[in-house]
């Protein structure tokens, strides 16, 4: 009986994931993204396992000092990040590479002040484009310039359906009510919206339907919940993982079509070692997902396609339901296997 209702969910999970995906390219309506689609199943088909998604965090800058960061690492000024020309070639490269979405990611990437042209690259040579942010410097000017630049999706963070909860966690007076405004600021212009809410043992417990009440009254396309990551201000800290228990509870809220959630099945790998995204970090190091601090490579030394081929030529690991970085040995499987594709440079 549980297999069978594991199956019917992951099919499920399928259908929503491909529903979605129809759902940005209406959006996007661009010929080109239709044409990289076509280039992507050709790589595909030639078994040289494209990336469907590239994370490309612009800054480590935020106003924001929220606990759970995971983009926040030590000495992360120590180098410079990536200016506005290397940022376009590396999307060339995405795009060369047959990638299919891009999402532009932090620190907060609104506080790039050219964050506008990259999208507008991408948008134009063909790949979906996605953006995170906090949504605190999203007004009807940014939105409008979002749109103008082509912009598919963008997700908002809220962290507390309650406001006082939500700036306390952030650190920042009024944050959510701005992030509330950037949901009417990007509907108005037709942008695809994503709530995005971290879960943990406290907000669990609580109880997470709220949030999907929230959605529901700010008409968002979908709420996505993610799992706690031990990474950045969470290194290591395994007290913060959640229980079966809790990640069942959490599973059974996709009863809801409005939601989505992160590792959405037992039987769920990790998308890194399912070889579907990767992750770019603002000094162009190359990470196999936004959450692992554990280098492939820098494009700042070699192309962005050699350090993915020996990354999927050598990937032989899976974890299922969980983050891989969330359990000590898992971890140092992770951190092996960068280090091996680091060391064949």
């Amino acid at each position: 009986m549980e297999g069978s209702r594991g199956r019917l969910l992951a099919l499920k999970t399928m259908i929503r994931a491909v529903r979605r995906a129809a759902q940005l390219y209406a959006f996007n309506r661009s010929p080109h993204a239709f044409l990289q689609a076509i280039t992507f199943l050709a790589r595909k088909v030639s078994g040289r396992f494209p990336p469907i998604i590239a994370y490309i965090a612009v800054t480590n800058c935020c106003q924001f000092k929220c606990p759970h960061c995971y983009s926040f690492i030590q000495n992360r000024l120590s180098s410079p990040e990536l200016p506005t020309t290397e940022l376009l070639k590396v999307l060339d490269q995405l795009k060369e590479m047959g990638t299919l979405q891009v999402l532009f990611t932090g620190g907060e990437p609104l506080l790039r002040k050219d964050i506008f042209d990259l999208i507008a690259h991408a948008h134009r040579i063909g790949m979906l484009t996605r953006m995170s942010t906090n949504g605190y410097l999203l007004d009807q000017a940014c939105a409008a310039k979002l749109k103008s630049a082509g912009l598919d999706q963008c997700g908002v963070s809220i962290d507390q359906v309650d406001a006082n909860g939500h700036d306390s966690f952030r650190g920042m007076p009024g944050s959510h009510a701005r992030a509330l405004q950037a949901f009417g600021y990007l509907r108005q212009h037709n942008i695809h919206r994503k709530m995005l809410i971290s879960t943990s043992h406290a907000k669990i417990a609580a109880g997470l339907e709220p949030f999907v009440e929230l959605g529901r009254e700010l008409k968002v396309n979908s709420c996505f919940f993610t799992i706690a990551h031990l990474s950045g201000r969470w290194n290591e800290s395994y007290q913060e993982v959640l229980s079966e228990e809790e990640m069942a509870y959490l599973r059974r809220l996709q009863k809801d079509s409005l939601v989505i959630i992160e590792f959405s099945t037992p039987q769920t790998n990790c998308c890194a070692y399912d070889k579907t995204v990767l992750s770019i970090n603002p000094m162009g190091d190359v990470n196999p997902c936004p959450a692992v601090p554990f280098s492939l490579g820098n494009i700042r030394s070699e192309p962005l396609a050699a350090i993915w081929h020996r990354h999927v030529s050598a990937m032989n690991l899976e974890s299922r339901g969980k983050c891989p970085l969330n359990t000590p040995q898992e971890r140092n499987q992770m951190k092996a296997h960068c280090d091996s594709v680091l060391s064949r440079k």
